[in-house]
């Protein structure tokens, strides 16, 4: 009697582990799951080491400032859309368990205790009493959906290209918050350099105007001139409160970049405009193998991989389902009888089911599938094309910002040299001191348009940085 209970137990541990090398294959693919979540990139500080290494920190040694690159590392560390887009990496991560659970057997234990009454009854002149017992069960359950057709594989295979999109999309959210913290911290750096030219004509444009009142008064000048000079006065405080205002805009969105409180912006350090400049090569042309390697760009084909992937799954619906079940254990209505041998139960069996009319569900499904898949091949063949345009664009714009700069640069240098001469002029007495100021007021214009096309210069090379996803060296 024992050996039969012994043999009905193999049968089951049999029929449950009929298709073990899928089984341990997924067990294996587990393994290898905790062994990446073990991975430091799931830890503080190298989720940190992660996305410095997806932004390719290095490349940022090449602007000559000495806080540029460190507002960059705090804005990796501390930004909160950057810490959401890992939470929701990790979630990816975490559904390819969820689903490769499905792979697996489940094994479910149900002990169970019962209480039965039965009433009195009477079958012609046969009379039945009642009877009054209890019922002990400690069942072990069992069920495996034998992955014949590989359905639940492919629907695992599919949440891992899901987790790689989001991976690369994290990837680029980095890149992107990197280039708006540079670009924010140039644009700051050129408005403190701009702020204090423009103060400097401010301040001549108020003498200006006192000089021309002072000549109204000995009848040299009329009374348009100290309307006109005052309303220059007037029009360089209106922008000099602009460029004050724009300036505490960017330090606050720098604040919040880097996850500080924005009544803390103007205590941010910074460097000097005039020493920020870039000290790397600009290749004159990018390899196509770049825009591959774009971050937007796998993304979009780890959706299209799982898009394919998904119509195999619609399809593969079209097949039978076959479940494994079965269950042993021990049943006895005495409590001390309930682990003897004789008390031991089994039941093992192989169900298949096949859907023979869903009311065109799995043929509707099967079609919405293609449809997704084709919807986003073409966003892929677009956002190929619009990469290559993104590079093409920043390139372009980095050939003639850089003409525009170096010419006003000449501009600049050419009009120091006539203000020398203007100078000297005044030294000698051949021009008034009125005149003098005023030529030195279109200098300092000059200037400020220089800085202008040097902050543009250089923000164009962070544009190029983006467009190649970091691989343009």
């Amino acid at each position: 009697m024992p050996s039969k209970k012994l043999n009905i137990t193999a049968i089951i541990i049999t029929l449950l582990f009929a298709t073990q090398n899928t089984v341990f294959a997924n067990l294996k693919e587990l393994k290898h799951e905790k062994l990446q979540k073990q991975n430091p990139k799931l830890s503080c500080s190298s989720v940190y080491d992660y996305r410095l290494s997806a932004i390719n920190i290095n490349w940022w040694d090449n602007f000559t400032d000495e806080y540029l690159k460190d507002y960059i590392y705090t804005a990796i560390e501390k930004n909160h859309n950057l810490k959401k887009a890992a939470l929701r990496t990790q979630e990816y991560r975490e559904n390819i368990r969820l689903q490769m659970s499905h792979e697996l057997p489940g094994l479910m234990l149900s002990p169970t205790f019962g209480r039965i009454k039965t009433s009195q009854n009477q079958i012609f002149d046969i009379q039945a009493s009642e009877i009054r017992t209890n019922l002990y069960a400690i069942p072990l359950f069992a069920s495996y959906e034998a992955d014949i057709f590989l359905k639940n594989h492919d629907k695992t295979n599919s949440a891992k290209k899901e987790y790689e999109a989001q991976d690369y999309e994290e990837k680029a959210a980095a890149i992107a918050i990197a280039v708006d913290v540079a670009s924010l911290y140039t644009n700051i750096i050129k408005l403190d350099k701009i702020i204090k030219t423009q103060e400097k004509i401010n301040n001549i444009r108020e003498e200006i105007w006192k000089l021309t009142k002072e000549r109204h008064a000995a009848g040299l000048a009329s009374v348009y001139d100290v309307t006109y000079s005052d309303r220059l006065h007037t029009q360089s405080q209106i922008e000099l409160n602009d460029l004050k205002r724009q300036r505490s805009l960017l330090l606050n969105e720098l604040s919040v970049y880097i996850d500080k409180a924005p009544c803390e912006s103007a205590s941010l350090k910074r460097g000097s405009f005039d020493k920020l400049e870039y000290k790397g090569k600009i290749p004159k042309c990018i390899s196509s193998e770049v825009v591959s390697l774009r971050p937007d760009i796998m993304k979009a084909e780890a959706n299209l991989q799982k898009a394919k992937i998904d119509v195999r799954i619609a399809r593969k619906d079209f097949l039978p389902s076959i479940m494994i079940v079965g269950s042993t254990g021990y049943n006895s209505l005495l409590l001390e009888d309930l682990f003897n041998w004789e008390n031991v139960f089994g039941l093992a069996a192989i169900s298949a089911m096949q859907k023979l009319f869903t009311g065109g569900h799995l043929t509707a499904n099967l079609r919405m599938k293609k449809l997704k898949y084709e919807q986003l091949f073409e966003e892929y063949k677009q956002a190929d094309l619009t990469a290559l345009q993104e590079i093409n664009d920043a390139m372009c714009l980095i050939k003639y910002d850089t003409t525009k700069d170096n010419d006003n640069l000449k501009k600049v240098k050419l009009e120091q040299k006539n203000f020398s001469l203007v100078q000297e002029r005044h030294r000698e007495g051949i021009i008034s001191y009125l005149e003098m100021i005023q030529f030195q007021e279109t200098l300092l214009s000059l200037q400020t348009e220089k800085d202008n096309s040097k902050a543009q210069r250089l923000i164009d090379y962070m544009t190029l940085y983006k467009a190649t996803g970091t691989k343009f060296q």
